[in-house]
This record gives structure tokens, sequence and C-alpha cells, in this order.
């Protein structure tokens, strides 16, 4: 039994973009195939699974990360249907033939989707911060003539004691399959935390170097309010948007 539990799915289609994939006729072709596996849909900040065994029908389980809300039934199942109409996500195919059951097929299927959807946070945790970095920089650019990557530089090596990931921050990331992620031994929260002090130290240098230092604030205030009206549940739910007033030294709400 442990090797079977632990047996690979097949892929039989990956990463199929939403805005062409109806899910409803997609889910009838499987299940008139007998089809034994799972159908993970991935969105902005919600995902969800429809598990198939063969006549024995199908179970939907959906996560929605913005609330915390997890729930299985009929009414994820529809909710999860409408959700996928929404262009920009993503629907993978996976299939267990072995699976018994659906409970033997969920218990199989939930360890590769706990490592999936920690691959998927690590990437955008790290594209976030990425974000967050830039729209920083491009605000100083715009009100200070300092050097941004020299005081991120400096900033970093102070931290470095407490938050030993901002010495080199090339060195927590790693990839797979082409994609930059942060590598496993970098928590997350604490990597957010000290990406976010980082920045608040060089606005704060950048800040007292210019006349007008709270023209520098409102700059970076300016560009990391646009950002958080982009992506307001992606920062929410990874610590970002909590930090982004404290960046900027400003309250905008």
């Amino acid at each position: 039994m442990s090797s079977r539990r632990h047996e690979q799915p097949r892929v039989v289609y990956e990463n199929l973009d939403t805005a062409f994939v109806n899910l409803p006729a997609l889910v009838r072709y499987l299940q008139q195939r007998d089809f034994t596996g799972r159908v993970h849909v991935e969105l902005d900040e919600y995902d969800g699974d429809i598990y198939l065994a063969a006549r024995e029908g199908l179970e939907a389980r959906e996560r929605d990360h913005a609330t915390g809300r997890e729930a299985a039934g009929e009414a994820a199942l529809q909710r999860l249907l409408v959700r996928a109409r929404d262009e920009g996500g993503l629907v993978s195919v996976y299939e267990h033939p072995t699976a018994e059951s659906l409970a033997d097929l969920r218990a199989r299927a939930s360890g590769t989707g706990r490592a999936a959807q920690d691959d998927l946070d690590r990437r955008t945790v790290l594209q976030l911060s990425g974000d967050v970095i830039a729209a920083v920089e491009r605000a100083l650019a715009v009100s200070s003539p300092e050097s941004f990557a020299a005081h991120f530089r400096a900033v970093r090596e102070e931290l470095a004691d407490d938050y030993p990931f901002l010495a080199s921050l090339g060195g927590c990331v790693e990839y797979t399959q082409g994609e930059a992620r942060l590598s496993r031994q970098t928590n997350i929260n604490q990597f957010v935390e000290g990406v976010c002090l980082a920045l608040n130290r060089v606005v704060e240098r950048m800040a007292a170097l210019d006349r007008e230092g709270r023209g520098v604030r409102r700059e970076v205030a300016r560009e990391l309010a646009a950002l958080a009206e982009r992506r307001p549940k992606a920062l929410a739910r990874f610590r970002f948007a909590a930090q982004l007033e404290r960046i900027a030294g400003l309250r905008w709400t």
C-alpha cells in the first residue's frame, strides 16, 4: 500500500488557460471515459480540485486563499465551475489509474497537492517581493538622485545578522523547470518581514538626505498604493499589505 500511495500521477493536461477550457464539458468528457484522477483549477488567490473515480461519481474541494475558506461538496463544485470561467487561470488533469475509490484518490493526491501549493506560494512571494522592491526603486529614482542599489545593499548588510538571506538575495532563490522560487530553506514570513524592513530603512536614509524628505515618502507611498490596488489579495495573504505604509513612512488609507 505504501508504494502505491506514493505513486506519481500521470499528467494528462497541464496548465491549460481557463480562457479556452469549458470545465463542465471537460468533466463530463472524463466521466464518460471512466476516468480516475483529479482536475486542478488554479486562479488568483483561489484553487480547487475535482476528484473523479470510475463508477463512483465525483467530489469537489475549493480553497479561497484570500478569506481562508476551505469547502467541499456540491456548493464548492458550483463555485469552482463559475470561477473557472474567469480568464487567466490554469487547468491541469492528473490521472491516478490505480486508485480504488474517491477516498483513496484524495489520500494519494493530498501530498502532491500540498507540495505543488508550496511551490506556487514560494514563486508568488518572490514575485511580489520583486514588485515591491521595483515600486520603491521607481519612486526613489524620481524623487532622489541618490543610488537606490547602494543603499539597499548597505541596509541588507546591516540586517544580515537577523535576516541572513538578505546578504545575498540570490542565495535563497532556486529554479524549478526554469521558474524562480524561494528555496525551501527560506522561511516565507521571515523573508517578507526582512525585505520590507530593509526597504523601510532605505526610504528613511534617502528621505533624510533629501531637503524635502516628505516628498520622497509621498512618491514611495504613491507607487506602493498603486501596487496595492493591482494585487490586493496576494499582498494581504503573504503579509505585505500591512507593511506597505510602514515602508513609505506615510499613511494613505
